[in-house]
């Protein structure tokens, strides 16, 4: 399991790293830079509050793709290099391959809904923990810039937008890796009842220590 960075994210985080490294001087009582420094700035400012504002756009189109998710078949097919025939699962507990339901008992079906559930949470956390990543983006380069108005240095400035990703971000992964082992479960389980979906069947232990151990030593980076 690996972080991936959000657009809006990554580009706020450049802004901010930018801003610590290139702080422009201030004068001996520690006012505020003027001038040039100043409108630069202003724009920095200025372009924060536009990513703020596509972010509540971003924020209305993750909550449509979620309400989308429950309503809409799951594609079990994780990998596009893979030639396994496509199998969904819908929203009432069918499962298909290649657009064909697969006879299941009501035991089955039950197995086959209780995975859907754990895998709509996962995916939900993790369309939570992207959207979170990005707004922490945009939250590091404002602090940035309000440290570098403030006279803070680089590492100052570094460590607290360290210690606010983590607040924010550390709580939501945890609460995704609670989650694995019950959907590695419900596969597992899914698998051994309806021998269809076994080739599907490809999370295992490694991925929910993983999920806990990103950095291989019990630790995650933030």
């Amino acid at each position: 399991m690996r972080n991936r960075v959000h657009p809006i994210q990554g580009a706020c985080i450049a802004t901010a790293l930018l801003l610590t490294a290139c702080q422009p001087a201030q004068d001996k009582q520690g006012n505020a830079p003027t001038g040039i420094a100043a409108e630069a700035m202003g724009e920095v400012a200025k372009g924060l509050g536009d990513a703020s504002k596509e972010m509540e756009k971003a924020r209305q189109e993750i909550a449509d793709a979620r309400d989308r998710l429950a309503r809409e078949n799951l594609s079990l097919n994780r990998n596009e290099s893979e030639s396994q025939p496509k199998a969904e699962i819908t929203p009432a507990g069918e499962l298909l391959i290649e657009g064909k339901q697969i006879a299941t008992t009501p035991e089955q079906k039950a197995l086959v809904l209780a995975y859907r559930k754990e895998l709509l949470g996962v995916v939900g956390d993790g369309m939570a923990i992207g959207m979170e990543g990005a707004r922490v983006g945009i939250d590091a380069a404002a602090s940035a810039l309000k440290g570098v108005l403030a006279g803070q240095s680089g590492d100052e400035i570094g460590q607290q937008v360290g210690e606010q990703a983590k607040a924010k971000i550390k709580p939501m992964v945890a609460q995704l890796c609670t989650r694995m082992p019950g959907l590695l479960a419900a596969q597992q389980a899914l698998a051994a009842a309806v021998p269809e979906f076994k080739p599907y069947a490809n999370m295992d232990q490694s991925d929910v220590d993983d999920c806990a151990d990103a950095n291989g030593d019990g630790t995650w980076s933030f």
